[in-house]
């Protein structure tokens, strides 16, 4: 289930190891400025660089490379489609055509360089995300954003979001097997098979949204109980020692090195 999920991430994260006893708030320095440098710089070496070095770092500190995998499939997916798409439709120097039945389409050379720094830069950003959520708590990280001067609104719905989606997650993982139990997912290769099938989807997005509606309703309840006012307290940082600077200086080396090469 999802919740089994949640709680293996959330062990991952709490696992002992360099990336670990890093200060949550050089973790989100380092991925701010490698978020940039990955969208902003032109190119895909520098992109390529980050997603294998975050690989690489994922797999070094033992975190399952189907976990891993299963993270970056549905975003590849999509860069990979919006890279076709680029390599079709961009027109400019001619790289080759594609004869299917009586259709012919062109693959343009500009947009097979414009769609790989797209699918590169898709790569490097989700790939050095993957490392900052599975090596930071998820309330590490939200205090690191209030440290960072983030709206607390912001933070409280990222924290909230975050939590609940795993649940509702699940909330709807049980009413498909319900519907699975009584028969609301037939045979496939009929069309009324599909038809009960659309109507049994239809019927779970309608009770998933009732049951969200409801717990917002009872979370905000429970809240308001614990008299809460917005404000996110129960954790203080340490001090900035001396082992976060070298943490931080160290990365941002790496990352210059990264830029240098690239260029």
């Amino acid at each position: 289930m999802v919740g089994e999920a949640y709680l293996a991430v959330d062990a991952i994260a709490q696992k002992d190891n360099v990336f670990t006893r890093m200060d949550a708030r050089v973790k989100v320095i380092l991925s701010i400025v490698t978020l940039g440098a990955v969208i902003g710089l032109p190119g895909s070496r520098l992109q390529l660089g980050v997603f294998v070095l975050a690989i690489l770092s994922m797999l070094a500190v033992k975190i399952p490379f189907r976990l891993i995998f299963s993270r970056l499939l549905p975003p590849l997916a999509l860069g990979t489609v919006v890279f076709w798409v680029m390599v079709f439709f961009q027109e400019g120097r001619q790289m080759f055509i594609l004869d299917i039945a009586g259709l012919k389409l062109a693959g343009y050379w500009e947009g097979f360089y414009l769609g790989t720094t797209v699918l590169a830069r898709i790569a490097g950003s989700v790939a050095m995300l993957m490392l900052l959520s599975f090596t930071t708590p998820i309330h590490e990280l939200g205090y690191a954003l209030i440290w960072l001067r983030v709206p607390r609104v912001i933070v409280e719905i990222l924290l909230l979001t975050y939590r609940y989606l795993f649940v509702l997650w699940d909330e709807g993982m049980r009413i498909r097997q319900a519907q699975t139990l009584r028969l609301g997912y037939p045979a496939w290769r009929k069309i009324s098979g599909w038809k009960q099938a659309i109507r049994s989807t239809a019927t779970l997005m309608g009770m998933v949204f009732i049951r969200a509606y409801d717990r917002a309703e009872s979370t905000f309840s429970a809240m308001q109980v614990r008299a809460y006012n917005g404000n996110i307290t129960g954790y203080d940082f340490k001090n900035w020692s001396k082992l976060q600077t070298k943490y931080l200086v160290s990365s941002l080396i790496v990352l210059f090195v990264l830029v240098v090469v690239s260029v």
